[in-house]
């Protein structure tokens, strides 16, 4: 959260694409994945329309170790009018609870063959109930970036399914909500907080002062 904070220093281009994430947080994607030491797959849960997608991609491309991998990218594709809407041209918002993943694809097509784009729910919500459940092939994973909700059961959700895959004291776990606990007034769906009290084998190391990114490091099951 310090104004010296390593990534506060990278020149960004801006990515035209709507959007939900600060500057600051963009300079973190570009910044975080260029560390990538390929040891395990790199994921992104919840790419909404691309916008993150193509920073994490930027940032992956400066490490020579991405090369011949792809981002193994999982949204459930639902439209949500009712706060979807707010984000976008009134043109290019499709009908509520409508599959929006041709326009993910169109907003992403110059770095499609960087992505392994898969459609599926963590938890019931608001229009996926008839989704299969994600499911991971058990590959190791070193890197996360999760943007996917804000409740205690979506974020279990993803943590049962992937952390069979993580590698003690190298995984990062990116959680894009986790500031939102800060939010004051306090909202009741704001449990990013009571998820990470609850998984002390997660370590914070980085926190961004615009934003909601804080990084977890995975240190592994504890005694």
């Amino acid at each position: 959260m310090e104004d010296r904070a390593p990534w506060r220093n990278i020149s960004v281009n801006p990515i035209v694409i709507p959007g939900m994430i600060t500057d600051e947080e963009a300079q973190y994607y570009e910044y975080i994945g260029a560390l990538y030491e390929g040891h395990g797959e790199a994921i992104e849960l919840g790419s909404w329309l691309g916008k993150s997608t193509r920073h994490i991609i930027r940032g992956l491309h400066k490490s020579s170790n991405f090369a011949n991998k792809t981002l193994h990218v999982f949204d459930d594709f639902v439209w949500r009018s009712s706060w979807m809407d707010a984000y976008a041209a009134k043109d290019l918002c499709p009908p509520n609870h409508a599959d929006f993943r041709p326009i993910f694809e169109q907003f992403v097509r110059e770095i499609l063959s960087d992505l392994t784009v898969k459609r599926g729910q963590l938890a019931d919500y608001d229009g996926n109930e008839h989704l299969p459940r994600i499911e991971w092939d058990g590959r190791p994973i070193e890197i996360m970036y999760i943007d996917c909700g804000r409740t205690t059961e979506v974020n279990e959700g993803w943590f049962e399914i992937f952390s069979p895959s993580f590698i003690p004291d190298m995984t990062l776990l990116i959680m894009q909500d986790w500031r939102t606990h800060r939010e004051r007034p306090r909202l009741a769906y704001n449990q990013t907080l009571w998820f990470t009290m609850a998984h002390p084998e997660m370590e914070l190391v980085h926190e961004l002062q615009h934003g909601g990114i804080a990084t977890f490091l995975y240190r592994g099951k504890q005694a």
